[in-house]
């Protein structure tokens, strides 16, 4: 009797979080939030510079050779880095954006950054490109390391009705690509360079199958590889620099059965239609509820406020199913919608235009 129990809990758990499934609905809501640091307000028009043309050809075909880097290949990992930028930056409303079409000597393969470009520099490409401010990719270099051994893996046998899934032994193959680089942000009115920021990102690949040569055929290829992971780099610096669009999830509930309110205003949230479901849950307010139920409507009252946008309101309603029913994840959502009313004060810094 004693080896069933954690069976018997497992299954326990089990209903459990199908219960808890059934009692909520994840409701996903896309908001702009803040960039992770505040570019001053008159740069509005963006120039983007390429500048990791090698010092000297001769001497960066050397260094490709002996890192295993062909130059070409760091050329379109740079490129996909820029690219992502970007686009990155086109999807937020905080820059309009332009592309230098010049590519600038710099730093190519390098660890540290070049000397900064001279503002008399700076300036004429502002000119150039009636530009406020310079975002220059400054120093580029990435890896992809191989390795492999070798180790059991599952292999499928036989067809239809009579396959089979068996273990034999193989090669179980790992690629890891890595890129260092370096951005600065120049503001040629201040004369300040605003930003100076290293970013290391690394992904990691793996394939497997009977022979070393399959498995690194199905691994991917050190190009797409180091363009991938050079794209993550790109987007995590438009992030730094720009308000972006980011997912937030909440919870929505749906029972229990005693209030149907509940379920009424959660059928109206599924299409859309907020403003009914708040009056419906607000109606359901005006019945008998136990406390478990009146929290719930108080919760799913403030969620509906967040997202038709008055967070205000959001936070009343969630502090509401804490203080009057003792719900408390209210206590939890009421907190977070500070932490939300924070961003939204630093947002609007964010986007408030010079006169």
């Amino acid at each position: 009797m004693t080896k069933l129990k954690p069976f018997f809990l497992s299954l326990s758990l089990l209903v459990l979080l199908l219960w808890l499934g059934a009692c909520t609905k994840n409701i996903s809501m896309s908001r702009l939030m803040p960039a992770e640091i505040d570019v001053p307000n008159h740069v509005q028009r963006l120039l983007i510079v390429d500048r990791t043309a090698p010092q000297n050809e001769n001497l960066a075909v050397l260094e490709g050779l002996i890192s295993g880097e062909a130059p070409f290949e760091v050329r379109n990992a740079v490129e996909a880095t820029i690219a992502t930028i970007q686009q990155e930056l086109n999807t937020s409303p905080r820059f309009e954006v332009i592309r230098a079409r010049e590519r600038l000597r710099g730093g190519l393969f390098a660890q540290t950054f070049p000397n900064p470009l001279t503002w008399p520099q700076i300036e004429a490409l502002c000119r150039e490109y009636n530009a406020d401010a310079v975002l220059a990719l400054e120093k580029f270099s990435s890896d992809f390391i191989v390795t492999d051994k070798r180790q059991l893996i599952k292999k499928k046998e036989g067809e239809g009705r009579n396959a089979r899934t068996v273990e034999v032994q193989g090669i179980y193959a790992e690629g890891i690509a890595s890129v260092q680089v370096g951005f600065r942000f120049y503001d040629p009115l201040t004369k300040n360079i605003a930003d100076q920021r290293d970013f290391e990102k690394t992904n990691l690949w793996s394939a497997e199958a009977e022979t070393r040569t399959q498995a690194l055929a199905l691994l991917i290829d050190k190009v797409k590889a180091t363009q991938y992971v050079g794209q993550v780099a790109g987007a995590s610096y438009a992030r730094r620099i720009a308000p972006m669009y980011l997912s937030i999830n909440r919870t929505l509930y749906q029972k229990p059965k005693e209030n149907p309110a509940l379920a009424r205003g959660a059928r109206l949230a599924e299409v859309n239609r907020w403003e009914e479901a708040i009056d419906v849950w607000e109606n359901g307010l005006n019945f008998p509820n136990r406390d478990k139920s009146g929290g719930r409507i108080c919760y799913n009252i403030a969620v509906g406020f967040e997202v038709l946008g008055d967070l205000e309101s959001a936070k009343y309603w969630a502090g509401k199913a804490y203080t009057d029913y003792g719900f408390k994840q209210g206590r939890t959502y009421s907190n977070q919608l500070n932490v939300r009313m924070s961003q939204e004060e630093r947002l609007r810094q964010q986007l408030s235009r010079e006169n």
